[in-house]
């Protein structure tokens, strides 16, 4: 440039910044190639249409690309793992994206005790006596207030009548949506109320303490 401004006196220069080449549409096809060529060799020009210079020995791997690759593949195969786990088919149903990064964002800043109830509530892993039951760690898994009822999260949560007050105050506060437990299990206003429920019935109290929504740095 400074060659061709000393041989031409009118020469002038305007230097344009576009933030991330936005709306150029040579570039974002450049990119765009970039990406597919990064995907594998299939997408790859063969050596006989490369620059002479880049036709012999190994091209160079880009860095970022050979992580995004890794990534990808390790995502991949555990998702293909997850899928064979007996315990898929149970948490699957209750909330497809539990073990995804909706729900990481959702416990980013619970208190670590109430991240463990919440997964504990999806895992059916709850101290209750039907699981304490199948671990030999009770002699019945029926509720000890209703005696003939096993007691599963969802007799704890929905239908056990001596928490008859602390269930009328969840379903005042939710309506309806009270009695889903997806929705009270991965909705941030939901959860309130379902933290406030499990702390009146103090039947989890020995394994969570009382628990609270508030943010990991304030608990």
């Amino acid at each position: 440039m400074g060659r061709i401004a000393k041989e031409h006196d009118d020469f002038d220069v305007t230097v344009r910044w576009i933030p991330g080449h936005e709306g150029v549409h040579s570039n974002e096809e450049v990119d765009k190639q970039a990406k597919r060529a990064a995907e594998g060799d299939i997408n790859n020009s063969t050596r006989a249409k490369l620059p002479h210079f880049l036709r012999h020995g190994t091209l160079p791997l880009s860095i970022s690309a050979l992580i995004q690759s890794q990534h990808d593949s390790s995502c991949q195969r555990w998702i293909h793992l997850w899928k064979k786990s007996p315990r898929y088919p149970r948490t699957h149903c209750l909330d497809p994206n539990l073990l995804k990064i909706s729900f990481i964002k959702l416990t980013a800043t619970y208190p670590k005790r109430l991240t463990s109830l919440l997964m504990s509530l999806h895992t059916q892993h709850v101290p209750l006596n039907k699981h304490f039951h199948r671990l030999s760690k009770s002699e019945t898994p029926s509720c000890p207030h209703c005696h003939q009822t096993k007691e599963y999260v969802h007799h704890f949560l929905f239908d056990c009548p001596h928490y008859l007050c602390e269930c009328h105050a969840l379903s005042v506060a939710l309506g309806r949506k009270a009695t889903s437990l997806p929705y009270l299990l991965m909705k941030e206003n939901a959860i309130l109320h379902l933290v406030s429920y499990v702390n009146s019935t103090k039947q989890l109290k020995t394994t969570f303490g009382e628990l609270s929504t508030r943010p990991k740095c304030q608990n």
